[in-house]
């Protein structure tokens, strides 16, 4: 009992002195000026991150249990070069570390208090970052001993509370000036003790989004116990505003971020909302985003998925594509190793639109040593009542290359999805598609290619093989065949009236009247043939190889048979060879070349048409139903330059037309030649409907652009006109001969004119001297007959025996043909003009001589 009582004391007394000594220490402390230290701190920290940390304030201690030690006012200092003088600072520093735990080797802090720590993290125009530091040349400090613990393990760091108040971490890119800011406003972290769970609470923004986080983890203690296996927990929650993303699950090391077992969940009312926590990227506004997932970690590079379900509601992306609003998106997959679905319900512009796909296990678009698996895509789309679908597979998706996936579409009327495609579509009926897409070798980065393309639809068929390369420069070739093409059907389909057949153009009172044709431009004082550069440098921008064959070709109501030609565009040079077609009056064959590599680019053109028909040519041209019947063409010609005044300017070759039957408005004559038609007064007497065609003639040699007319006809039912002259193309003047036929009393009888000048405005003149020539015995005759002195002087300068003039067709249309004129035929009776009634004629007066050679 008395060992008792002493004992009792002996432990009274030994809590007293530890007491008075813990009582003693903190009033030396009190009185100790911590300062003092200051230098050794920095000097210390100098050497071991060769920085400067400024301690401007005063370092005291205040007595509690435990006691803090209080820092104000310190800067930790930048290297050379970047944005500021310092890389971190803070305003104050509040740290007080528990003093019986130090007994068992545990750190314990009770408590640290941060007030306006500013952290930036930066890189210099280098690229060098600033948290990277190195140490003074003296050497870094040397390294403490570890105070040994129970059987040598490392030490123990809990924490009873953290506080940080209004800090800012920012990151700056010093190559181009992007920065990244994250705002702490309050940050608190407690634990009852290091073995005790953590609880967290944050408020922060993010690039002046603000954002919440709690969070609730196992102990810190299992945390730094590196051999424990027991799980870690962690349950995280991150909101801004109603968007919400929760964490939760396991950590077996979490330390090394290893053996996780984790659900994701989340919801996103508007993606938008989270535009500043991703720089860069462009979200899509979706709404009503739900999403939820697991993740675990199995020892493999990426974590393994599964349970993945996606869920977007109505969403207004209009933004992204016009007039495009997503109903739903659900995309669900089950793991990794299984496929994934996608479902996704849509209207463009109140068009429906359904999009169902099954498409691989997400482990195939995995990159692995291993062997891998073709990765499949099934598609389907519906829309309008059409539907397309892919279905194939991918052997590298990854890259992606060896792509083999059928396409197919079934379009019963393409006009109906005109809403789809944002514009008015023809309504095509039953158009079907058929292609095998495939990547080009080297994968879809090198191109993209259809093989065995088949398109149908009412209006005809086309088959073959495309091909893109997207290398540089980008590349296309075609091979393409066609057994029917209606031309007329697809014209009438998107809104064009087709071209009135050829055959039709006989009956004019059939067909309704032609359109007026445009009034006479007035003068301009620009060229004939502009000088705005032609666009040669668009032959560079790519290489191409087109190749097209349709057997049949209905156009304006004809058929053009066998049509085959090829462009090859390759380095900048153009070689259109051949192009060949039966056309319904003869055979059609031509060629044409640029070459834009040349300082002058160079161009040819030769094009033989035995018959062509001028309707569905003015038509292709976009002109009115000017005229009818075939026109024959044989030209060649080439020439170099920038612009086509240029190229006008410096023409070889020849152009021969010639065109023999048919019809020609007549509007077109007053049109086409108002200077002429005016001069010889039958301005009035154009305003016919149309006049029948008995021929027209061109034949002109071309050379360093001037052309010289070796034919030059016209014959109609209304006007009879020949001559001959040139034109300078370069100049863009003429200097005509031209000769006007007539009848004056039976007579025929020529009117030289001459037309020189500019060809917009060539001045027209009758030829007096050369009219005097060449009928004043027809002229006498018909006004005073052979009674009169002045019949009389007719008969007496052969008026009444002089030869006609003739028809004017026959040698012209043989020239311009390409042959030479016939010899003059012999006169026959038959061919004299038909006796006139023994009728004294009223004499005209001079202004209206003019006007009676063409009644």
């Amino acid at each position: 009992m008395a060992s008792a009582r002493r004992g009792g004391r002996i432990l009274l007394i030994g809590l007293a002195c530890i007491v008075a000594v813990f009582v003693v220490a903190v009033g030396v402390l009190s009185t100790v000026d911590l300062n003092f230290l200051k230098p050794r701190i920095v000097a210390a920290v100098k050497q071991a991150t060769g920085r400067d940390l400024a301690l401007n304030g005063p370092i005291g201690i205040r007595l509690g249990l435990p006691p803090r030690v209080e820092v104000r006012d310190a800067t930790f200092a930048n290297p050379p070069g970047y944005s500021r003088p310092f890389m971190a600072s803070v305003e104050r520093l509040d740290l007080g570390v528990a003093l019986l735990p130090l007994l068992s080797h545990r750190y314990v802090v009770d408590q640290l208090i941060l007030v306006r720590p500013d952290i930036k993290l930066e890189t210099n125009a280098k690229g060098q970052p600033n948290w990277q530091f190195t140490p003074s040349p003296a050497g870094a400090p040397p390294t403490p001993a570890a105070a040994p613990g129970a059987g040598g393990s490392p030490a123990v760091i809990g924490i009873r509370l953290v506080r940080i108040q209004d800090a800012r971490i920012a990151y700056r890119d010093g190559q181009t000036g992007k920065e990244t800011a994250l705002a702490v406003t309050r940050l608190e972290a407690k634990a009852a003790s290091a073995d005790a769970p953590l609880h967290l609470t944050a408020d922060a923004a993010y690039n002046g989004a603000p954002f919440s986080v709690v969070a609730d983890t196992g102990s810190l203690a299992r945390l730094q116990d590196a051999a424990a296996t027991t799980p870690w927990a962690l349950a995280v929650t991150l909101t801004s505003g109603q968007a919400r993303l929760a964490v939760n699950g396991t950590l077996t090391h979490p330390m090394q971020g290893r053996g996780y077992a984790l659900t994701i969940d989340g919801q996103v009312p508007d993606t938008t909302a989270l535009t500043p926590f991703t720089p860069g990227i462009a979200l899509p506004p979706l709404h009503d985003v739900k999403f939820d997932a697991k993740a675990a970690d199995k020892g493999g590079p990426i974590p393994e998925i599964s349970g993945l379900t996606v869920h977007v509601g109505s969403s207004d992306l209009s933004g992204t594509m016009a007039g495009l609003r997503l109903d739903k998106l659900d995309v669900i997959g089950p793991a990794l190793d299984q496929p994934i679905t996608v479902n996704a319900a849509a209207h463009v512009r109140d068009a429906p639109l359904t999009v169902a796909a099954t498409l691989g296990k997400p482990a195939l678009l995995i990159p692995h040593s291993g062997p891998s698996e073709p990765y499949p895509v099934n598609a389907t789309a519906q829309a309008a009542g059409a539907s397309f679908t892919a279905k194939g597979t991918i052997a590298n998706p990854a890259a992606p290359s060896g792509v083999a996936i059928a396409l197919t579409g079934n379009v019963p009327d393409l006009a109906a999805l005109s809403a789809l495609a944002g514009r008015p579509l023809p309504p095509l009926k039953t158009v079907t598609f058929k292609a095998s897409l495939a990547d080009a070798p080297g994968g879809f980065a090198k191109g993209v290619a259809l093989h065995g393309l088949q398109l149908t639809t009412s209006a005809g068929d086309v088959a073959g093989e495309v091909a893109a390369g997207f290398g540089k420069p980008p590349s296309v070739n075609a091979d393409l065949k066609s057994n029917r093409l209606d031309a007329d059907a697809l014209l009438a389909a998107i809104g064009k009236p087709a071209p009135t057949p050829a055959g039709q153009a006989a009956a004019p009172k059939a067909a309704p009247p032609p359109p007026a044709p445009p009034p006479a431009a007035p003068a301009r004082s620009g060229r004939l043939f502009p000088d705005q550069p032609i666009p040669f440098d668009l032959l560079r921008l790519a290489n191409a190889d087109l190749r097209l064959k349709i057997a049949d070709l209905h156009y304006g109501g004809a058929d053009y048979r066998a049509i085959d030609t090829r462009a090859v565009l390759r380095d900048g040079k153009l070689a259109v060879d051949p192009f060949v077609a039966d056309l319904p009056q003869g055979h059609l064959a031509g060629k044409l070349s640029a070459d834009a590599t040349a300082p002058n680019p160079a161009v040819a053109l030769t094009v033989r048409a035995p018959g062509l028909a001028v309707r569905p040519l003015l038509a292709a041209l976009g002109q009115p139903a000017y005229a009818s019947g075939n026109i024959e063409v044989d030209t060649d010609v080439r020439g170099a330059g920038k612009s086509p005044h240029a190229i006008a300017a410096s023409l070889d070759g020849y152009l021969g037309l010639a065109m023999a039957g048919g019809t020609i408005d007549n509007r077109l004559l007053s049109s086409a030649m108002p200077q002429i038609m005016g001069k010889l007064n039958m301005l009035e007497m154009a305003k016919g409907q149309t006049s029948e065609l008995r021929c027209f003639a061109v034949r002109l040699d071309l050379q360093h652009g001037v052309g010289t007319f070796r034919a030059l006809a016209l014959s109609t039912s209304l006007l009879t006109m020949d001559g001959g002259g040139t034109v300078n193309l370069g100049e863009e003047t003429m200097a005509l001969k031209l000769r006007p036929q007539g009848r004056i009393g039976g007579k025929e009888v020529v009117v030289p004119m001459t037309a020189s000048g500019p060809i917009r405005t060539p001045s027209v003149a009758i030829d007096s001297v050369g009219a005097a020539e060449s009928n004043i015995g027809a002229l006498a005759g018909a006004l005073g007959g052979g009674n009169t002195p002045l019949g009389a002087l007719g008969g007496l300068l052969g008026g009444a025996g002089s030869a006609a003039p003739g028809d004017v067709c026959p040698a012209a249309l043989a020239v311009a043909r390409g042959g030479k004129a016939p010899p003059p035929a012999a006169a026959h009776p038959q061919a004299a003009a038909p006796p006139q009634p023994a009728k004294r004629p009223e004499t005209p007066n001079p202004a209206g001589l003019l006007r009676q050679l063409f009644r």
